[in-house]
């Protein structure tokens, strides 16, 4: 199989059908050997009952239903684990994203490259929604140092061995691209065209960037930091220690020359002590990090390397 075609559904009883023909048209035009996976996420409405009624008659299309709503990440593993295609192709199931550009992601991703993102060069949405994306697209690329300019578009393609591997939770699908820059530098962006939605109701507000954020400050640490926490625990470690020591060995000096009284210092004395402990409980977190990171690769023989192929003479064999 060619393609797993991945589309997250959340209370899109007026899309499924529609969405869902489109994909076909544009696949069965192009000959590609392809299946859809649609991940009910714990819809509402009709949406699954319509999915079931499409896989009875198209068994290239197969349903998935979650027992609740627990979110567009955890739809995109779902169905990460259970796609077949030799690539993963991701789209939002609101019909915004146009099936039409799928022959694009799949002829650039098989130029040799493991990712095909995507930019929404033109959009329609509102300043207080794309102000916060802007700003969250900007401290994605400080931090990982990949240069993308939309890290909130869904529309992907991937290789299907390589995502498999990747585990994200949260609101961390958008992140996506930046653990897979971890394992490979063959990431591309394309841009496309994002209709405008027809029916239904946007499942996206002003809340969801609160979350975004929020999840900014764990890929700052897988992202930099996941096979070296000691690196960054040591760090803080060293900048509130440093000041901490500073501080109490001055009163400590002072005190013993009988210049000083400790008590006339309470504040200063509490600030040193309080700098000095979180120095210590940084230093102790980052060797609890490091030991769970050496339990995490040598469980089931991981590594920190991910192999693209290999190439051997009949004398190495």
């Amino acid at each position: 199989m060619d393609l797993s075609v991945i589309v997250p559904i959340f209370n899109e009883e007026d899309n499924v059908v529609i969405l869902v023909e489109q994909i076909q048209s544009v696949l069965n035009h192009k000959k590609i050997k392809y299946e859809i996976l649609l991940i009910d996420d714990g819809s509402k409405d009709q949406s699954y009952s319509i999915i079931q009624q499409i896989a009875a008659k198209d068994s290239r299309v197969k349903g998935i239903r979650f027992r609740r709503n627990h979110g567009q990440t955890a739809a995109l593993m779902a169905g990460f684990d259970h796609a077949e295609g030799e690539f993963c192709l991701t789209m939002d199931g609101d019909l915004q994203h146009d099936p039409n550009q799928i022959p694009e992601f799949i002829e650039t991703i098989k130029k040799g490259y493991d990712l095909v993102c995507s930019y929404r060069f033109k959009r329609n949405d509102a300043i207080i929604r794309r102000f916060p994306s802007k700003i969250a697209n900007l401290i994605a690329r400080k931090i990982s140092r990949l240069n993308l300019q939309d890290f909130g578009s869904t529309y992907r393609a991937y290789r299907t061995s390589l995502v498999k591997d990747i585990p994200i939770y949260g609101e961390m699908h958008r992140f996506i691209p930046i653990f897979i820059s971890l394992m490979t530098d063959k990431i591309i962006e394309i841009p496309i065209h994002l209709k405008p939605r027809v029916k239904g109701a946007s499942k996206y507000g002003l809340s969801r960037t609160f979350r975004v954020f929020s999840d900014l400050w764990a890929l700052m640490f897988f992202s930099g930091y996941f096979n070296r926490p000691m690196h960054i625990f040591g760090y803080f470690s060293f900048l509130f220690g440093l000041p901490g020591m500073v501080i109490l060995c001055w009163l400590t000096i002072m005190k013993l020359l009988g210049l000083i009284e400790i008590m006339h210092y309470g504040p200063l004395f509490i600030l040193g002590v309080l700098l000095t402990l979180l120095a210590v409980q940084m230093m102790t977190t980052g060797v609890v990090c490091e030991y769970l990171i050496r339990i995490y690769y040598s469980h089931d023989k991981r590594r920190p390397y991910h192999i693209s192929e290999k190439t051997f003479s009949d004398e190495m064999k």
